[in-house]
């Protein structure tokens, strides 16, 4: 694999310095235009709150009150809006060409990147995203068909008999988080300020690219076959409180419950739902629990399994995105070996289940 790296690195190393000036320049679009955007929030705030300010000795309020609509002069509140509405125009369209002309180079570069490093796999970008799958796998329990959801490039490759599905995946679930801000933007000033924080803020600090802004879910997301026939389904899920929450909240797995075992490194990092509790630990044996641990270490992300029919899935969550490079400068070997460990760490899960889970594997 080395050698592999090597190879990717010295035919890529130049399109890399290429990449990260364009991201450079389309995130200073990027700010620039959620700038403008944000002043003209701030300014439709203010004079929506404009009659209820009066009546308070503000020391902005000299400030405010010239662009405020009187009986002599009725549009001097317009002036403003009008202006930051032409500024904004120059703004988006100089964001949206950097931003295509940013990804078109990424995609292209990653592409030669992943077919140099795994020549074995077959590597796509551009499929649709495999919604099907993820409605199985139940990690997502607001997905649905009609949920948003993107694809970012697709691996399939075989492991002995055994294929393999690899996706980097984006999905905009409607969670509880979303759910709530949903509501509060139908209160008028409130829904004003919502946009002030979670977008102007969001996307004017963050060095992260713009269309991950807005997933509840970025990362990797496979699964595999074996032949061994599940009667029910076992979902291994982080364990933090915003993911019980949300599988509680959405009253879509009531035929779930909770599993408890025993192995205490295992329950430290992880929640197990399933649909039968005898099952369930047969699934979740010492030694795939191992696995599982050691697994969630490798990758140091928030990792899901779920077990059901003949299908194994996986899901490990990733922010920047697994075909995606990482914000910061793109220098050194070092951004070679994250991708190789990633994708082969996924590759390898099959013959790791083999020796933990006792299933017979098929094609």
């Amino acid at each position: 694999m080395q050698h592999q790296i090597q190879k990717a690195y010295s035919e890529t190393s130049e399109a890399l310095g290429g990449i990260y000036k364009k991201r450079k320049r389309t995130l200073f679009f990027q700010k620039m235009m959620w700038g403008v955007a944000g002043l003209y929030i701030l300014l439709m705030t203010l004079l929506l709150l404009g009659n209820h300010l009066s009546f308070f000795k503000l020391d902005f309020w000299s400030v405010l009150e010239p662009h405020l609509s009187t009986q002599d002069n009725p549009y001097a509140n317009v002036y403003p809006i009008v202006g930051l509405l032409v500024l904004l125009y120059p703004a988006t369209f100089l964001f949206a060409k950097a931003f295509q002309k940013f990804k078109q180079r990424e995609k292209e570069t990653m592409a030669k990147m992943v077919k140099t490093l795994f020549p074995q796999v077959e590597f796509t970008q551009g499929a649709a995203s495999p919604i099907k799958e993820i409605m199985h796998s139940k990690f997502f329990p607001w997905v649905k068909k009609d949920t948003p959801t993107y694809s970012f490039g697709q691996i399939r490759g075989k492991v002995n008999n055994t294929f393999i599905n690899l996706v980097d995946i984006g999905i905009m679930e409607r969670n509880m988080a979303k759910r709530v801000t949903g509501g509060i933007m139908h209160i008028p000033i409130l829904n004003l300020l919502v946009l002030l924080y979670e977008y102007v803020l969001g996307n004017m600090v963050s060095d992260a690219s713009a269309d991950n802004h807005y997933f509840t879910y970025r990362g990797m997301f496979c699964w595999l076959q074996f032949t061994k026939k599940l009667d029910g389904h076992t979902v291994v899920l982080t364990n933090d409180p915003l993911t019980k929450w949300d599988r509680m909240a959405s009253f879509n797995f009531r035929e779930e419950h909770k599993i408890h075992l025993e192995d205490p490194r295992f329950i430290e990092s992880f929640v197990v739902y399933g649909t039968d509790q005898v099952e369930a630990r047969y699934v979740l044996s010492s030694a795939l629990m191992e696995c599982i641990v050691a697994l969630k270490e490798r990758f140091d992300r928030p990792l899901f399994l779920s077990f059901q029919d003949r299908q194994l899935y996986l899901a490990v969550q990733n922010d920047n995105g697994l075909f995606s490079f990482p914000s910061g400068k793109l220098e050194g070997i070092k951004i070679m070996e994250e991708l190789a460990k990633e994708i082969e760490t996924a590759l390898e899960i099959p013959e790791a289940l083999k020796l933990n889970l006792g299933m017979t594997k098929q094609s």
